[in-house]
């Protein structure tokens, strides 16, 4: 043989998110060129949708004089492209050794969240940024997609962009033509994928990481003058923070996002206070469900990710639990108030149980026909509980910001009690009135001991999100 070693690819990548199809391209395309190669796969541990590493080794001469061995897993500094549809597991490769300086990193830069990071009653996320500085720092080459960009939102393409990459980044011997066939004769949304793969040969892929991997929404026409008045570093959030509230209600009621926000100073304060009064003022109910359960494409995107085609038969069932406070949230207050509300078994966890057919006409008609009740939130029994209790933070927030710029950013971030629904939503919204009773007088009398209150609470809400703060 005149080749010393095969070459070597670990693939990682979530379920649902194509690695095992990526991985029988590789072995199709490797076949139709006439390269030996062998394909193996190792589940790991469910944090999302199960993770689970591919390798593919391929032998770089065809019709070799003897039959090539190859390994079943990889070893360290035997990988020569490591390719990832989650920068996170990239980064575990990195942390078990299989990222040196051999190694060519090819890896989406968009999160999917592990059961870790969305447990966390804050922002328990991983930054994207120094996992990307890290493999750059180790590995030979990075390329960092950003998939959602590149496939203008269309998922199904992410593992065919990230094959793209891999065939442009010269590392396998396989011509391109060789992978156009292999998708061709998987059969598997050839067209999309085809569409994918183009994208990815094209792809250069920054070698600079993002500075925090967030993305943002533009802002919704008629608010150009709006954003204008903001400092520029801001405006990216502001814009996707009027961009969501106008999707959840109306621009009137994203304006007067824009109003309260007036009330804030300070580039610190400013960006912690927006991005909480967004997230609050977009409190979850029956119709925002029905809203989201109701996207256009959510069908198209559940068919990508269990694997079938337009064509295929797909019966779907969302399954709710709605409780006394869902049900009664968008009705008026003095009609809310005449509901029985059935408390103890609210504290058993009960509520009623629903089964809709969402993939069909009337299921999703009746969804449809939910969210478009929006016009009735702001008289609704939530709707003026939540914005009772939202101006009595920012009323906090403002007043601390008087006497204490650090104190303000602490009180803005104690908004993540305001979270869940139901008794935890209660409990929440129960814990800020608490620590807010004599607000005035603590900022006078007692400025030291309120600041320790305040880092208490949001310890509490992080290490257990279901803890009332008393």
């Amino acid at each position: 043989m005149s080749a010393e070693r095969p070459i070597g690819v670990l693939i990682g990548a979530l379920g649902g998110q194509g690695g095992g199809v990526l991985a029988d391209w590789l072995t199709e395309a490797a076949r139709i060129s006439g390269f030996p190669a062998q394909s193996t796969s190792t589940p790991g541990v469910a944090q999302r949708t199960g993770a689970t590493s591919y390798y593919f080794e391929l032998f770089p001469e065809k019709n070799p004089t003897q039959p090539p061995l190859f390994a079943l897993f990889p070893a360290a500094d035997d990988v020569d492209l490591m390719a990832a549809l989650e920068p996170t597991e990239a980064g575990r490769a990195l942390d078990r050794g299989y990222v040196t300086k051999r190694t060519t990193v090819i890896t989406a830069t968009e999160r999917l969240y592990s059961t870790a990071e969305k447990v966390a009653a804050g922002d328990g996320t991983i930054a994207t940024g120094p996992v990307l500085d890290a493999l750059q720092a180790a590995s030979q080459k990075l390329m960092a997609l950003p998939m959602r960009a590149l496939s203008d939102g269309a998922a199904n393409q992410a593992n065919a962009i990230l094959l793209g990459a891999i065939a442009a980044s010269g590392i396998l011997p396989i011509p391109a033509d060789d992978f156009r066939a292999a998708i061709t004769g998987k059969g598997v949304a050839v067209a999309p994928n085809l569409a994918g793969f183009e994208i990815g040969i094209g792809a250069t892929g920054g070698e600079e990481a993002p500075d925090d991997g967030k993305t943002y929404s533009p802002a919704p026409d008629g608010f150009d003058a709006d954003l204008a008045a903001w400092d520029e570093a801001l405006r990216p959030l502001i814009g996707h923070c009027l961009a969501r509230l106008t999707d959840y209600q109306d621009a009137n009621y994203a304006r007067l996002f824009l109003t309260r926000m007036q009330t804030i100073s300070g580039t610190e304060l400013r960006e912690e206070t927006a991005s909480r009064l967004a997230a609050w003022m977009s409190f979850e109910d029956v119709i925002r469900v029905a809203q989201l359960k109701t996207r256009p494409g959510r069908l198209a995107r559940i068919r990508s990710e269990i694997g079938i085609d337009a064509d295929a038969p797909l019966k779907l069932q969302d399954f709710f639990k709605p409780g006394h406070e869902e049900i009664t949230g968008f009705l008026p207050p003095w009609l809310a108030a005449m509901i029985p509300g059935a408390k103890s078994k609210r504290r058993a966890g009960e509520g009623l149980t629903l089964r809709w057919p969402t993939g069909n006409a009337f299921g999703y008609a009746a969804l449809k026909f939910l969210g478009a009740l929006k016009f009735l939130r702001p008289g609704g029994n939530q709707y003026a509980n939540e914005q009772r209790a939202i101006e009595q933070w920012l009323g906090a927030v403002t007043k601390a910001a008087d006497i204490d710029t650090s104190l303000a950013v602490q009180t803005a971030r104690l908004a993540i009690w305001a979270r869940g629904y139901g008794d935890v939503r209660s409990a929440g919204l129960k814990s800020l009135a608490d620590l807010f009773i004599n607000w005035d007088q603590q900022l006078q009398v007692d400025l030291a001991g309120l600041k320790v209150s305040v880092d208490q609470s949001l310890l509490l809400a992080h290490a257990n999100p279901d803890a009332p703060a008393h």
